[in-house]
């Protein structure tokens, strides 16, 4: 018979100056073999490696069931949209880059290389085709997935960490603008994994050989975010070493916080060296510095007052949802002192055992929306559009970004202040750690759009996570039920709208039953009506042009380009209004009538809706969007126009014009505004 009797271990904080990272009581309750006490407590800020092997067996459980799920709801639209309208998911760079094309030298870039790197790492490694990078992003979002997942794990039960990473990297999917191959999400998963791996600089006992190490690996990474989005990876660069700096002369010492200190300074150094070196080798770092930190960011502010003032234009018409997450911060901020003071660990069995309902819950959770026969949930948000053309949104993950948003902003603020106080623990350090990673991935992300739910990851994780490790009973399972309506709201709605952006939407997976006679489209079911317009336009622009002749679509419609392997006749290809400044647009208006394209694609704006856009970027002043209209509309009254279609899911018209000179079908009568 093998017994599992529990030992007492004085807690050092007993017996003279406290040591953070221990529970309040003078004692540590632990078992020698499996971990079979219930509600045992381990010391805060220890690795998942240390604990008993039930615990073990439980945290893989856990994992297994978070990248399940993540995988089961991406398969339910990951192959059934093209992405036209601002979708393009790096296709189109990684296609130009594999060709010798180079962003800021060759064409307008917006933002650091890297995520055009990866993209033409794949396509070079797996296929020239957008299937690959998509499928290549479904495995991230599962890696993503695990990276909360194994964050969480480290201070919660494993079947807590698993439904609060589940729910959050769901929701994060729920803006129907997400292309899945999306740099956000790829920047996300940077700051996440740089912010994992800073937690273990944070455990008890580590050598400051350890530190060193620790250090120059997050340095590294945190490089690697910032050379993908200059706006989060900035933040994680300065905020990582000054969060673990501050906490470990707190906990530890500063001889510690400075062998941190210096690892990460060369580990960043290092690979910021590598960087660099590639770029003025390449003759394109000076215009890389001006691109991405002078001419790009003064497409969305003049000043940084835009980007408040754009935040409450938002909040005013979502002001419920920022009252629903107020009112359940209020709920957290109750619970949480408790969860900061405890590490549970449930009993083996009942670890593995209570995986099972979060499996259960979000199998079901999603599996039913592939089930109903609503098309999606949402609701109109009244931003200045004009009458029939309205903007849905996934309604209830609205709350939840401001949840994120705020309560990782009141965490630092709470814990920044303990640690002034000399009372921030080591778990609490852990949670401050976790909190500052969220918010500036929240709120960075926000400068891009101030309420989009790529703001969720990873700071859902933690509140969610802290609710279900201290609600018990009928408390549980409330959040249990919320959690299955936010996933199953979630998976209706990606089915019914599973992209779109700026009024452009694709149908809903459910029509998607047709496979493109397109070898650039092998892979994908679409729409017949996408499929029709898709093929039609590609095989026109082949029809009418060379590999050397240029095109241009307005507005941006990326995906032509790196299917066709047309260059755009002008500097950029992306014409956005929060792309471009307004005297880029209007030199681009110029070089367009100057280049000529071979073929012209053109979907006309209705004039309110370009107002709108007015409003809100430019705050009610004329863009230089309209001298690019005007210079599109020049050339298409000069163009012969070969087709017309008709757009899902306000029949807005496309147009494809070819040049006079080009040997084509019959014109027909131009469009007028």
């Amino acid at each position: 018979m093998n017994n599992k009797i529990p030992t007492v271990t004085p807690n050092p904080a007993a017996e003279g100056k406290p040591r953070s990272g221990w529970p309040d009581g003078g004692i540590q309750i632990r078992t020698i073999e499996s971990g079979e006490t219930e509600n045992a407590v381990a010391p805060s800020g220890t690795e998942s490696a240390s604990l008993p092997a039930g615990k073990n067996r439980a945290v893989i459980a856990g994992a297994m069931v978070t990248a399940l799920i993540t995988l089961c709801f991406m398969l339910l639209f990951w192959n059934r949209f093209v992405g036209l309208r601002s979708g393009d998911g790096g296709f189109s760079g990684g296609v130009f880059f594999l060709k010798g094309v180079l962003p800021y030298r060759d064409y307008f870039a917006p933002t650091p290389p890297l995520f055009v790197l990866r993209c033409a790492a794949v396509l070079a490694a797996f296929g020239k085709l957008p299937i690959i990078l998509r499928g290549f992003a479904v495995f991230e979002r599962v890696i993503l997935s695990l990276l909360v997942y194994g964050w969480l794990a480290r201070f919660f039960r494993a079947k807590d960490a698993a439904l609060a990473a589940v729910v959050t990297i769901v929701l994060s999917t729920g803006d129907f603008a997400d292309p899945v191959s999306s740099y956000n999400h790829f920047t996300i998963l940077l700051a996440v994994a740089t912010g994992f791996a800073a937690s273990y600089a944070l455990d008890e006992g580590r050598t400051r050989r350890a530190l060193l190490a620790i250090g120059a690996l997050t340095g590294v990474l945190s490089l690697l975010c910032l050379a993908t989005k200059q706006t989060i990876g900035l933040g994680v660069t300065l905020a990582i070493p000054a969060a673990l700096g501050l906490c470990l002369i707190r906990l530890d010492s500063a001889s510690k916080a400075v062998k941190f200190l210096a690892g990460f300074a060369a580990g960043w150094l290092l690979a910021a060296g590598v960087l660099l070196a590639w770029m003025a080798h390449a003759g394109i770092l000076h215009a890389f510095l001006i691109q991405a930190f002078v001419t790009a960011p003064a497409a969305k502010a003049s000043h940084f007052g835009d980007f408040a003032v754009r935040s409450l234009m938002v909040v005013a018409g979502l002001w419920w949802a920022a009252l629903i997450a107020l009112a359940v911060l209020l709920l957290y901020w109750r619970v949480l002192r408790r969860a900061e003071h405890k590490n549970p660990m449930d009993s083996a069995p009942d670890s593995l055992s209570g995986i099972l309902p979060v499996l259960l819950l979000g199998l079901v959770s999603i599996g039913a929306a592939t089930i109903v026969t609503w098309r999606m949930v949402g609701f109109l948000l009244n931003l200045h559009l004009p009458p029939g053309y309205v903007l849905l949104q996934n309604l209830p993950t609205k709350p939840v970004i401001y949840i994120s948003l705020l309560g990782s902003g009141l965490l630092i603020l709470d814990y920044l202040w303990l640690l002034l106080c000399g009372k921030l623990s080591r778990r609490q350090s852990q949670f401050g750690l976790f909190a500052t990673i969220a918010f500036i991935s929240a709120f960075m992300t926000s400068l891009s759009w101030p309420a989009f739910e790529a703001m969720i990851v990873p700071g859902l994780g933690l509140i969610l996570a802290v609710f279900l490790s201290e609600f018990e009973g009928w408390r549980r399972w409330v959040v249990y039920a919320a959690c299955g309506v936010l996933m199953f709201s979630t998976a209706l709605f990606k089915e019914g709208m599973p992209f779109g952006f700026d009024g452009w939407f694709e149908p809903p997976a459910r029509a998607a039953n047709t496979a493109s006679s397109l070898p650039e489209l092998r892979g994908f079911l679409l729409p017949p009506e996408t499929v029709d317009f898709v093929d039609s336009t590609v095989r026109i622009i082949r029809g009418h042009s060379t590999p050397k002749d240029t095109i241009f679509i307005y507005p941006e419609l990326g995906f032509f380009y790196g299917a066709t392997e047309r260059r755009p006749a002008t500097f950029s290809a992306s014409h956005n209004i929060d792309v471009v400044p307004d005297s880029f647009a209007r030199e681009e208006a110029q070089r367009l009538l100057q280049a000529r394209p071979a073929v012209l694609i053109y979907g006309p704006q209705m004039e309110q809706s370009l107002l709108g856009g007015e409003l809100y970027w430019r705050f009610g002043k004329p863009s230089g969007q309209r001298d690019l209209i005007a210079a599109v509309e020049t050339l298409a009254r000069q163009y012969r126009l070969i087709r017309m279609f008709r757009m899902y899911p306000y029949n807005l018209p496309v147009y494809v014009f070819v040049r006079p000179d080009a040997v084509g079908v019959a014109s027909m009568t131009a469009p007028t505004r």
